[in-house]
């Protein structure tokens, strides 16, 4: 159920519609000030943000339409009908993504990674803003928790089958906390080039993001009783495998330029160890929680150490690969 915040001339306005427009509008007020300031390319701001917007609300509704195609009368009344339907946010990364590749093949983006990292952190506060319409209505949700469990863990809704009224793990405020927090630490290391201690190449910052933000999602979007699954597999919801492949891209990226920078070492090998001994343990507990629900304390305990094993592993991998050049470029 949406809650109606406004009716004007017969039409109804939610206030979960209210937050997501100030989600998007947060996300373009950061995106426009980091890239504005690193690049000064005002062309390129100009046409990405129409273009992403445009972009993600089709991808995002064929990929919600592809997952809940029951929903709807037909693909052609998803597509076309924006009036009412949900939207899956991994479209809107997608979208913007291909929208960035696009006017990076056209030259009108010099740099694709500058702008990748400046995308992943206004995306961040957008989401960590856009969480929060959750309070209006009854979506990213988890578990029922103890009446005495407020928020952030828990929030009441009111269940419209019953009509009971229950507190639930409220999946969408961890999001929102989570997020933020990412984007804060990655804003704070970002201000580094400010200073000239700048420790990362351009696209780093976006990578450093997909790691944390696709790990922490591997357990939260566990929680939720409304995951996007894909036609083909109602085990593994569509956002904790892309959370998985954001994790491993990272990894394999930031390893490969380690290996690149300071030749290979014994040691290497018991990092790649721990990366993959803690996606098996990853791997096992969701499995584990699916079929235990009763046990969901202690598998999601044993999967949040696993996954901050794997962000610090990949930050250490990241800075491996980074001091050889600080050092290089000293001595120079």
């Amino acid at each position: 159920m949406e809650k109606i915040a406004f009716i004007t001339n017969g039409s109804f306005i939610y206030w979960s519609s209210i937050i997501l427009t100030l989600a998007v509008v947060t996300a373009i007020a950061v995106f426009v000030a980091l890239y504005s300031r690193r690049s000064g390319n005002g062309l390129a701001i100009c046409l990405m943000i129409p273009l992403s917007i445009a972009s993600s609300l089709v991808l995002s509704r064929f990929i919600h339409w592809y997952c809940r195609a029951d929903s709807y009368a037909s693909m052609s009344a998803a597509m076309t009908d924006y009036s009412s339907g949900g939207y899956a946010l991994m479209g809107a990364f997608g979208a913007c993504l291909l929208c960035a590749c696009a006017l990076r093949l056209v030259r009108i983006v010099k740099n694709l990674p500058q702008m990748l990292d400046c995308m992943a952190l206004a995306g961040g506060a957008g989401i960590a803003v856009g969480r929060l319409a959750s309070f209006y209505n009854t979506s990213a949700r988890g578990m029922v928790m103890p009446e005495n469990m407020g928020l952030p863990f828990a929030w009441q809704i009111t269940n419209a089958v019953s009509g009971q009224v229950e507190n639930r793990l409220a999946t969408f405020m961890l999001q929102s906390v989570v997020t933020a927090v990412i984007v804060i630490i990655l804003l704070i290391q970002l201000s580094g080039e400010k200073t000239g201690k700048r420790t990362y190449r351009d696209g780093d910052i976006c990578l450093l993001f997909l790691s944390a933000y696709g790990g922490s999602q591997i357990i939260l979007d566990s929680t939720r009783y409304d995951s996007l699954f894909m036609r083909s597999n109602g085990f593994i919801s569509i956002v904790q495998i892309l959370g998985a492949v954001a994790v491993v891209l990272a990894i394999v990226v930031f390893s490969v330029r380690m290996v690149k920078n300071r030749g290979m070492r014994p040691y290497f090998v018991s990092l790649w160890v721990v990366v993959l001994a803690m996606l098996g343990v990853v791997g096992y507990m969701e499995y584990h929680v699916q079929r235990h629900g009763d046990q969901a304390l202690f598998a999601y305990t044993v999967m949040t150490f696993g996954i901050l094993i794997l962000v610090a592993v990949t930050v250490l991998i990241h800075r491996l690969g980074i001091r050889k050049i600080k050092k290089a470029s000293f001595a120079r």
